[in-house]
């Protein structure tokens, strides 16, 4: 029964934070803004909230996140420089124990000094600590094969074979001779219990289990030293014990190693089987202190549990001073920042329905138990609060209290803690700072003149501060979302993004403000320091030049295409890496060959041709074809942006007339829009990108950044606003007005009918589609909108291939159609 209930608590309280394989940072995905090392003691830092050595079996705190791992000291290191009477540093102790190779202890011991440590110390070090120095010689040789031996596994994957090193490539007997024939002769006590702790450890990796049980008792057990070696020695008999199936006795060992060791914490806690209840209550009985029974509670309610109340509940009845109790509230503390505070933001509408301005209010985000483990920690941290004089559990409260945007009660309890604990102070200091600019409503020249006097730090790079680098993160995410919600979208911008990160979105609002603020004459101390390093585009003034010329000819503004161009030809090259099919490496764009495009020359003819087929990935010549332009000139085989959009201009004035010639000139125009269109061949030229591959950038999705909170990671959001395929359609129909000739209105039918085409997906990207995937009529929805779009696409979205089809369906240019496009004999056929 007891077995039941824990199972149903486990159950009830634990929701486990699960993610996929794949070479993301997902601490990088948050602020550590309530910073976990407040926790001061260091033995607890392993067990400080992290997710990046879930799959990589790395036991180090904060896995590869070296920003956030804090300092750890070795014990058996320590406990080497107390050896050596401090006459070593810990640096060079541990280099001495970690490092050295043994040839320089063996030099050593014969008075040739071959390393830099053993030439300061002198050859006198070595006869004065002769005991242990040559034990280390010999340790360092076992060292290599300090692994299990190896069994054979049926497992699909395992991180050893036979041919790696373990003790089975040891003289089992050689070695043990060796070991207790040193323990023997051995006085120094500290070394005695190094070789005795040898002597198990050989035994149990060898899985003489048996044997290394003996081992313990006989040659550990009698010195009794309260040492980290004794723990380290009791850790390998767990071991032992376990793999004899002793599971009762090595969880109370484990536990032991557990309570005692700094560094074997770890190992120890993931070592342990607790699958009865009344294992439990055996280890919280042999607890001898308060600090030992919560450690008991805490094996229950550190294994992935995120919302551990009970058990924190139940520490709290044993003593509200206690670290490990801590460790459970920061790590709580840590998670809830996650849901409140991602650095990586997305949401749909009924997120965001109640307010943009981050951080979002609890229950706003889409996970569901933010709110209830909110409440539920803030209920044990006011008990805490009562009951302890630590004011740790003030800072927590202060800290519950900015989660719910009460900044007033936060900023409250804050000037009321009284410390002199320099972590609780840069704490309490940098959370009144968040406090003060989080809470502001609006963010006016006053504000940034004050905040930027005020908090030199803040606009420093990172390092060294009052504030951490990742409260510096959030505090400029916060200025970021403030500068967006009013519409001040320079700033926004550049509190993130380099000015070179507006080529993969040249968004036109963005681009105008950009340029006003970068012209802007007098700029306070904040906004100087903003575009302090905005230089990585060349010429600016040609860089906002290129883009309003890009949108002019997007909109068939031709005329006003060719002014900015003009005003654009010292663009240097669009900044970024592109990848060379014919070598299959990635380049840089100043390694562009000098005939390729790169944003604003060499643009072929071919981008008034038609499209034989759709393959972005083939030559032009594959799939495009121009056909009779002896009777335009100007039309070159490379021309810039500037030549493009004169010879645009010159198509339209002859398009203005009623000849054969006119209605050419209409055909290449709409066949120039098109192609750069979404749809196009050329969809790249006109939105600063390089090539035609397929991205984000070229989806039809108007609501891609409807919900958009800032401009952080603006080059994830790239995305073009949607072509305006009318305007194509407008000079096709031109055309179609002026041809006398069956074939040529077929063709230029169909090319109307892929602009209809567009607009069709314009149409559809501008819709929600979203369906709960727990909605019970999943699939009865899901079919229903299909009916719906193909209903929409027949009824307003096929006007040009009824008429292809009801009156040009026996051309030959129709049935070439049939043969080499689908989606128009699909729609022939049905």
């Amino acid at each position: 029964m007891k077995k039941f209930l824990l199972s149903v608590l486990i159950f009830y309280l634990g929701i486990q934070q699960s993610f996929s394989c794949s070479w993301h940072d997902p601490d990088s995905d948050y602020f550590n803004l309530f910073v976990q090392e407040l926790v001061q003691e260091e033995a607890y830092y392993p067990f400080l909230f992290t997710l990046n050595s879930s799959y990589y079996g790395d036991d180090s705190f904060y896995g590869d996140n070296q920003k956030k791992a804090p300092f750890i000291l070795d014990e058996n290191i320590e406990n080497w420089v107390s050896y050596f009477q401090h006459e070593l540093s810990y640096e060079e102790t541990n280099a001495l124990v970690k490092i050295i190779d043994r040839k320089h202890l063996y030099n050593w011991k014969k008075g040739n000094l071959s390393h830099e440590l053993s030439k300061k110390m002198g050859a006198d070090f070595y006869h004065k600590y002769q005991e242990g120095l040559a034990y280390l010689a010999y340790a360092k040789y076992l060292a290599p094969y300090m692994m299990i031996t190896y069994v054979p596994s049926n497992n699909w994957y395992s991180e050893r074979s036979e041919d790696d090193l373990d003790v089975s490539k040891l003289d089992y007997n050689e070695v043990l001779k060796v070991l207790t024939k040193s323990y023997d002769l051995t006085d120094n006590q500290d070394i005695k219990l190094r070789y005795a702790y040898q002597i198990v450890r050989l035994n149990h990796y060898s899985r003489k289990y048996n044997e290394a049980i003996a081992a313990f008792n006989t040659y550990v057990e009698p010195l009794k030293k309260d040492t980290p070696m004794y723990w380290y020695a009791l850790d390998q008999m767990a071991g032992a014990q376990r793999g004899l199936g002793m599971l009762e006795k090595a969880n109370q060992n484990f536990f032991q190693v557990f309570i005692h060791s700094r560094n074997k914490k770890k190992s120890a806690h993931a070592s342990m089987r607790l699958n009865e209840w009344d294992e439990f209550e055996m280890l919280l009985k042999s607890a001898k202190t308060k600090e030992e029974k919560n450690m008991a509670y805490f094996l229950l309610a550190y294994n992935d549990f995120s919302n551990p109340v009970y058990f924190m509940n139940e520490m709290l009845k044993i003593d509200a001073n206690s670290d490990i109790l801590k460790v459970l509230t920061v790590r709580a503390l840590d998670q809830l920042e996650r849901n409140h505070l991602p650095v990586y933001f997305q949401c749909n509408d009924d997120q965001c329905a109640h307010s943009k301005r981050l951080p979002l209010k609890a229950g706003d985000d889409f996970y569901s138990n933010t709110f209830r483990q909110l409440n539920d920690l803030k209920n044990i941290i006011k008990t805490a609060q009562k009951a302890s004089k630590d004011e740790f559990w003030s800072l927590s409260l202060a800290h519950i209290y900015f989660l719910e945007k009460d900044y007033d009660s936060s900023t409250s309890i804050l000037k009321n803690i009284k410390t002199k604990n320099s972590l609780y102070q840069k704490q309490i200091n940098q959370m009144l700072v968040l406090n003060n600019i989080v809470a502001q409503p609006k963010i006016d020249a006053t504000f940034e003149a004050k905040t930027f006097s005020t908090y030199p730090d803040l606009f420093k790079p990172k390092g060294n501060s009052q504030f951490t680098d990742d409260a510096k993160d959030f505090i400029r995410d916060i200025l970021a979302n403030r500068y967006f919600l009013q519409n001040d979208l320079a700033k926004s911008f550049l509190m993130s993004n380099q000015l070179s990160a507006l080529q993969y979105n040249p968004n036109l609002k963005l681009t105008q403000q950009l340029d006003a603020f970068i012209q802007k004459s007098n700029k306070n101390a904040f906004e100087q320091w903003l575009v302090s390093n905005q230089n990585d585009m060349g010429d600016i003034q040609s860089f906002f030049a290129l883009i309003y010329g890009d949108h002019a000819m997007r909109n068939a503004d031709f005329d006003k295409a060719v002014a900015y161009y003009q005003k654009a030809q010292k663009f240097n090259g669009i900044q970024r890496d592109y990848y060379l099919l014919d070598r299959q490496t990635w380049e840089t764009v100043d390694k562009l060959p000098k005939t390729a495009y790169n944003g604003f020359n060499n643009i072929s003819k071919y981008i008034f041709g038609q499209e034989k087929w759709v393959s972005y990935q083939s030559p032009e010549h594959i799939s495009l074809k121009v056909n009779n332009l002896k009777d335009f000139p100007f039309l070159k085989d490379k021309m810039n942006k500037l030549e493009l959009a004169q010879a645009l201009q010159a198509l339209e004035k002859i398009g203005k007339g009623k000849d054969a010639k006119a209605m050419k000139a209409n055909e290449l125009i709409g066949n120039a829009l098109f192609n750069t269109s979404k749809l196009g061949y050329f969809r790249h030229v006109l939105v600063m990108d390089l090539n035609n591959a397929n991205g984000p950038k070229f989806e039809f999705n108007s609501r891609a950044q409807k919900n958009q909170l800032y401009y952080k990671y603006f080059t994830d959001y790239s995305h073009i606003e949607d072509d305006n395929y009318d305007l194509s359609i407008q000079y096709y129909q031109k055309a179609l007005t002026l041809s006398n000739d069956r074939e040529k209105s077929a063709n230029i039918l169909f090319q109307m009918a892929k602009a209809e085409q567009g607009k069709y997906y314009i149409w559809k990207g501008s819709q929600n589609w979203y369906i709960d995937w727990n909605d019970p009529n999943y699939r009865q929805k899901q079919f229903e909108q299909e009916d719906f779009q193909l209903k929409t696409k027949r009824e307003n979205y096929r006007n040009y291939f009824a008429i292809l089809k009801r009156d040009y369906a026996n051309t030959h240019t129709a049935n070439q159609l049939l043969q080499s496009c689908s989606y128009f004999s699909y729609y022939m056929l049905y």
